[in-house]
């Protein structure tokens, strides 16, 4: 096998893997630590090194508030049982590579994953992620790493004013994705791989992240597919930031940025740079609402270089890659974790006032008596954040002739009432069922082999179908349409299936044509 390989910045080693039929190689540094002067700055070329590094361990996590495997959290047993172990630091720039190939030109697929986290937490080994599981299939994995919240995506005047003309201010965590993805078009031949066959995929904030890589003008020709999971960030034009989204333009963020180090009593940018990174940390938290998620937060903006504008209209206005993706949710968590937004008969009416003089034509549609009707709205594709987000993106882009496969992930997770939460997807993805505390049997390891073997097919050919890792033929997943509204939904099996009617989603998809898509 490939277990020695030249990089650009020097030649790496990798350990035989559980499977020895794959080369594991973790911690290749793919950029300078970006610490000191590097802080809040664009990433840099790794320095190079004489020699063979050894990559046997993982680097460090990124910066967080609150250390993974140290709170009492849902997702410490979930997702962080042995984090606490593992070192974290602003020194966080490096990817885990999981190779089955036997030589340079095999040229392999390369599957490169960014993990979620709101984009404030996170890492790329959780131990849901199991690399050597999805590399056996015939692919190589790149799981990336970058910088999160305060360090990945301040901004403030300050830096803008020392950010030379023409260049990226602030989204330095999407600028790592992108500089990390770059490194694996130069380097992964030399891994096996091919660096035309690159397909991109994240989960969460890691979905929100590759839709801002497509979207980027500075990736242009870098994937041959895509993958977001729970979910897609999409709108359609009728309520409060659905234009935007999560993002802020560069101006709020660099209010906000200024607010933070106003509250925490930071006098500028160079006092901020001198200061330790975990008592950067302790200050955030002591300013963080109490009981929030993610604390007082830090996302991407609209910075005019690396993010022009707000996906959505480069949804609505073709503006990104042609090329084949795979988008779904799980269920529970569109009507738990984040599906408890209480929509009331009084929600319905002010949204109809949106409409204009198609308002009485809205109201008709949507039929909204009471407000139990209202609830039906936001529990179903109507409305709800995932599931209408989700449909509304493959109506559009199927309805521009672009292919997009749609997935429902349904499955009964055992070991308590938690349903198909918000990642638990992964854990089938990854065909990691063996790492989980959860007592899965027969049927939950059966329906893993299939969801791993149709993300690994995609990301080969573009196309989910095929066999399984063991030579079964899987149940067809046909791409979606407006007139079949394929899905394919996971429960005890993959089960393909069709969406019913929505007349108050098409109503809105319309609504958005009419008023995002630009008129030339």
């Amino acid at each position: 096998m490939l277990r020695k390989v030249k990089t650009e910045s020097g030649t790496v080693q990798g350990l035989v893997g559980k499977d020895p039929r794959i080369t594991v190689f973790r911690g290749i540094p793919y950029a300078k630590p970006p610490v000191g002067e590097l802080r809040w700055k664009a990433p840099q070329p790794a320095e190079s090194w004489d020699g063979v590094r050894k990559c046997y361990e993982y680097g460090d996590m990124p910066m967080m508030r609150i250390h993974p495997g140290t709170d009492d959290s849902f997702y410490k047993r979930e997702l962080h049982p042995v984090a606490a172990d593992y070192g974290m630091s602003e020194d966080c720039l490096y990817l885990n590579i999981f190779s089955p190939a036997e030589k340079e030109t095999d040229h392999l697929p390369v599957f490169c994953y960014i993990h979620g986290g709101g984009l404030q937490d996170g890492y790329n080994y959780e131990v849901e992620f199991d690399g050597e599981r999805v590399a056996r299939r015939g692919v190589i994995v790149v799981m990336i790493s970058y910088r999160l919240g305060l360090f990945g995506f301040l901004a403030h005047p300050e830096i803008t004013d020392e950010t030379s003309e023409g260049e990226v201010i602030s989204n330095f965590g999407m600028q790592d994705q992108s500089f990390a993805l770059h490194w694996v078009k130069r380097n992964i031949r030399n891994f096996g791989g091919n660096p035309d066959q690159i397909v991109i995929c994240g989960q969460s904030a890691g979905a929100g992240s590759v839709q801002t890589q497509l979207c980027s003008p500075m990736n242009k020709n870098l994937f041959a597919g895509a993958i977001c999971q729970s979910a897609v960030t999409f709108g359609f034009g009728d309520t409060e930031g659905s234009l935007m989204g999560r993002m802020q333009t560069l101006s709020d963020a660099e209010q906000h940025g200024a607010d933070f180090f106003e509250s925490v009593g930071i006098k500028n940018l160079t006092e901020a740079r001198k200061m330790d990174a975990y008592e950067l940390m302790r200050k955030l938290d002591s300013v963080s609402p109490k009981g929030a998620m993610f604390g007082l937060t830090f996302g991407i903006c609209l910075d005019g270089k690396f993010v022009t504008e707000p996906v959505v209209s480069s949804y609505y206005n073709d503006r990104m890659p042609d090329i084949p993706m795979m988008v779904g949710v799980c269920m529970g968590e569109t009507q738990g974790m984040f599906g408890g937004k209480i929509f009331t008969k009084a929600d319905v009416e002010k949204i109809a006032e949106c409409y204009g003089s198609q308002k009485n034509e809205f109201l008709k549609i949507a039929d909204v008596k009471s407000d139990e009707d209202a609830e039906r709205l936001v529990k179903g594709d109507a409305f709800n954040q995932f599931l209408g987000d989700s449909r509304g993106f493959c109506e559009l882009r199927s309805g521009m002739g672009k292919r997009v496969y749609y997935y429902i992930f349904d499955h009964d997770i055992p070991g308590d009432d938690a349903g198909s939460f918000h990642g638990s997807d992964l854990w089938f993805m990854f065909d990691s069922l063996g790492n989980s505390w959860r007592p899965f049997e027969g049927k939950h390891y059966d329906l893993a082999r299939q969801v791993c073997s149709y993300w690994t097919n995609f990301v080969k050919t573009g196309n989910p179908n095929g066999k399984d890792y063991n030579g079964n033929e899987l149940p067809e997943w046909k791409e979606y349409n407006h007139r079949e509204k394929n899905v394919m939904k996971f429960r005890d099996r993959a089960i393909a299936d069709h969406l019913e009617e929505c007349p108050v989603l098409d109503f809105r998809l319309a609504f958005g044509k009419k008023n995002l898509i630009e008129k030339h």
